[in-house]
């Protein structure tokens, strides 16, 4: 066997997977044979085709951002520049942003990069095998993006990997029976990461033994988001005795807590046993997480005539809500309330508010879901909104971007050169969702790596 494994080599075992694995190696968690094997064929495929590498991509790869800007711009004013090309010097750029990302501003230009994942996953692969803290960033944007099986690094955390990043993880694929009691004992692993992604598998896997340890999670654990993971997980398991747990949970809740037990108790093991009767409570108390229960409420009781009260309480809350909550609260429940004849009428009031921003929110809406002749004149007014020097301009440039109205292609064009960075991938991000991906094109040689990175992924994601 030891022939088998190659010289030099020991310790070897066969993981759940069936391969071959060595201890802290990250290929035993990842089919790192299938893309060598995969990789081998593409270089063939692309050998025989006679393909050849852009001098855009080539400055990508170097990278180059000064001269890669210049010949983005003389291809676009030639009308050289395809959609092809701009999706190759894309994917050059993000092969270098994840290749070269670290430190925690590293980590967070990864994140960029999770609404691509599919896209870029050998690039993501890649980075996960060198092993350290980003390349665990990497691992989880393959496994919350789904492009790997949620189980797809388990071994790390039965092997228990001495990296807390890595055995995260490994926690978030315990979701076999057998693994249940390790799953337990990292509930309380001194590592936030590992609580948070062995909770997030017993989201994922609810089990009944979890009650007590997610009970006493969801209470004291320091992390706000692991708290929240396990009232999630309690509602799964459900039940009267989840029922009166997370009732108990919410006496001593924040508001973030209390938006998740609002979400345990929509959860059906819970809704059936209790859960239906706590959101109505909560939503007609007023305080907070009520209009989260209303909206809940709302889309559980649409179509189903028992709940015709509740669905009663949750409209009654929403209307008031857009009428005379709070601007996060109005701008909450005019975004997710469902579109019923008291909703279009509080919204038909709130689009003449004062305050401008909730008009903009309410404006949006009515050009989706309103008749004819509002979202004809909704349309215009956020586009006479896009065209002023209102703050709430980009917003209004969104929103029409989202209703794929082409009068607002010259609008963001003119936003790619804003001092804000935040501004100009905003601006590209919309560009691309609109189909103008070449006239995007030049922001992915912008200075600034988030820029480039926004751009790359959503010039990638476009249309796949």
């Amino acid at each position: 066997m030891q022939a088998a494994l190659g010289q030099g080599q020991t310790g070897g075992r066969i993981s759940k997977r069936g391969e071959v694995c060595f201890a802290n190696r990250p290929e035993c968690n990842y089919s790192f044979t299938m893309r060598i094997v995969s990789l081998g064929v593409a270089l063939v495929l692309m050998t025989a085709a006679g393909c050849a590498v852009s001098p855009m991509v080539e400055t990508a790869r170097k990278p180059d951002y000064p001269k890669l800007a210049k010949e983005i711009e003389a291809a676009q004013k030639s009308g050289e520049l395809s959609d092809g090309d701009v999706e190759d010097i894309a994917l050059a750029i993000a092969e270098v942003e994840i290749r070269q990302a670290k430190d925690a501003e590293g980590e967070q230009l990864l994140l960029v990069f999770g609404g691509c994942a599919e896209q870029v996953e050998g690039e993501l692969s890649d980075r996960f095998d060198k092993g350290d803290d980003l390349g665990a960033v990497a691992g989880q944007l393959l496994l919350s993006s789904g492009v790997v099986n949620i189980d797809e690094y388990v071994d790390l955390a039965l092997d228990g990997d001495p990296r807390p990043a890595y055995k995260a993880l490994g926690a978030r694929g315990l979701i076999d029976s057998d693994d249940f009691g390790l799953r337990r004992q990292l509930f309380l692993d001194l590592d936030e990461r590992v609580r948070m992604n062995s909770l997030r598998a017993a989201m994922s896997a609810p089990a009944p033994e979890d009650f007590d340890a997610l009970v006493e999670a969801g209470r004291v654990d320091p992390y706000p988001a692991a708290r929240a993971a396990a009232v999630r997980a309690l509602g799964r398991i459900g039940g009267d005795r989840a029922t009166v747990a997370l009732k108990d949970l919410w006496l001593r809740a924040d508001g973030r807590l209390k938006e998740s037990i609002v979400d345990a108790y929509v959860a059906s093991p819970t809704f059936e046993a209790g859960g239906r009767e706590e959101l109505v409570r909560i939503a007609e108390s007023g305080g907070a997480a009520n209009i989260a229960a209303a909206i809940a409420l709302s889309r559980l009781a649409l179509n189903d005539p028992k709940d015709r009260a509740a669905n009663e309480v949750a409209m009654g809350v929403l209307v008031r809500a857009i009428k005379l909550g709070t601007r996060e609260d109005r701008t909450f429940a005019m975004l997710m309330a469902p579109t019923t004849d008291v909703v279009l009428e509080a919204l038909r009031e709130a689009k003449k508010d004062t305050d401008a921003g909730v008009a903009l929110i309410a404006l949006g809406r009515l050009a989706q879901v309103g008749n004819e002749k509002e979202q004809k004149e909704a349309r215009e007014k956020l586009l006479e909104i896009a065209k002023s020097d209102d703050s709430d301009k980009n917003r209004a440039m969104g929103e029409l971007a989202s209703l794929q109205d082409q009068r607002v292609v010259v609008l963001l064009e003119k936003e790619l050169s804003a001092e804000a960075q935040f501004a100009r991938a905003y601006a590209a991000r919309h560009l691309v969702n609109l189909g103008e991906q070449k006239r995007a094109a030049r922001l992915l040689a912008d200075p600034q790596s988030y820029v480039r990175a926004t751009v790359a992924c959503a010039v990638l994601a476009h249309d796949q």
